[in-house]
């Protein structure tokens, strides 16, 4: 018998969610908050019957699927946002999603020490990105000054170096929890996975274009590609650094420093799946520029953590770095690639 633990999160997050129905949600429709409050709703009471010891166990499963609906619903409010954000959506999505994270731990049978273990995780993983983060981009500033002043050499250069830095920080990640580095010759199956994870890779990518064309779904594009409009002929050496850097340098961060840490809190599958929302949070100031729609930047982070998700299975059915990192550098070099195609 599992203690009340997860279910007591989850009916006080759940209880933000109601709170939330009640801020600023303009312009968003107002029937978005009030499916938001009343999903919200019923996973509170879900959780409130269930956090007292009563009720069936699919009670848990309900309250979760609410909790669902309440970060979709918070979802589409955000994508209606053009200008600042509005409170309502915002606090309602994180409200959805802390329901969906508890709720899973419910259902599980997880109980008080497990869902803290997880919690612990979670922000451990959470502050070696943002650390990671800030010790590439002061690598960078570092180093990058000292470079010719000219664009085709500072842009791949501040890249490559960030990455360098995201690299370091994966090991400083990975030897803090006694982990070890997953790096070896590659085998037969390393090569299967490389394969099949660049073509699953690019199907999703193609799935996600013609979705966001059929709902006409606000989109942001990556810095490095805004650069690049008016500086094209940064694009080809930047898909060389793709390959030569961003994907063991930020692979070795994401999937061997912080999906493995977690999987000492979490099934793998789990770990798969919070480190692909932690490693798309990393990406926030990459798409979050100046006059970008709020929308935009859910779509843009969105499809980062999908594709992210490739990465991590990838990782998680190798245990080896070989397979993420091809797939990762392969993807961004088509995508600079095609790039200088267009802006050319």
């Amino acid at each position: 018998m599992t203690d009340r633990y997860a279910q007591t999160v989850a009916f006080v997050v759940a209880g933000v969610g109601v709170a939330s129905a009640f801020l600023d949600w303009t312009p968003a429709p107002a029937v978005a908050a009030q499916v938001a409050g009343g999903a919200a709703a019923a996973a509170a009471l879900a959780f409130a019957v269930r956090r007292h010891g009563s009720g069936p166990r699919w009670l848990d499963s309900a309250g979760t699927a609410a909790g669902g609906v309440l970060a979709l619903a918070a979802a589409g409010a955000v994508l209606e946002l053009n200008g600042p954000l509005a409170a309502g959506p915002v606090v309602a999505l994180f409200a959805g999603l802390a329901v969906l994270a508890a709720g899973a731990a419910a259902i599980r049978g997880v109980g008080k020490d497990g869902v803290r273990t997880r919690e612990r995780a979670a922000f451990g993983a959470t502050v070696a990105s943002v650390a990671a983060l800030v010790f590439g981009s002061l690598l960078a500033a570092a180093i990058v000054p000292l470079a010719p002043d000219a664009p085709v050499v500072r842009w791949p250069l501040n890249t490559a170096v960030g990455s360098v830095g995201f690299g370091l920080a994966g090991l400083a990640v990975v030897q803090a929890f006694d982990g070890h580095v997953d790096v070896s010759a590659p085998g037969r199956r390393d090569v299967v996975v490389a394969v099949v994870g660049v073509a699953a890779i690019f199907a999703l990518h193609l799935l996600l274009n013609a979705v966001v064309t059929v709902f006409s779904l606000p989109q942001s594009t990556h810095g490095l590609v805004e650069t690049a409009r008016d500086n094209p002929q940064i694009l080809p050496p930047l898909a060389v650094v793709s390959l030569l850097f961003i994907g063991p340098g930020e692979e070795l961060l994401a999937r061997n420093g912080v999906q493995q840490f977690l999987y000492g809190a979490y099934s793998r599958t789990g770990a798969v799946v919070v480190a692909s929302f932690v490693f798309g949070a990393a990406h926030l100031l990459s798409y979050a520029g100046a006059g970008v729609a709020p929308g935009a930047v859910l779509v843009a982070l969105t499809r980062v953590f999908l594709v992210s998700l490739v990465l991590g299975v990838a990782y998680e059915r190798t245990d080896d770095l070989f397979a993420p990192v091809v797939v990762h550098g392969v993807y961004d070099a088509v995508q600079f690639g095609l790039a200088y195609l267009q802006f050319s």
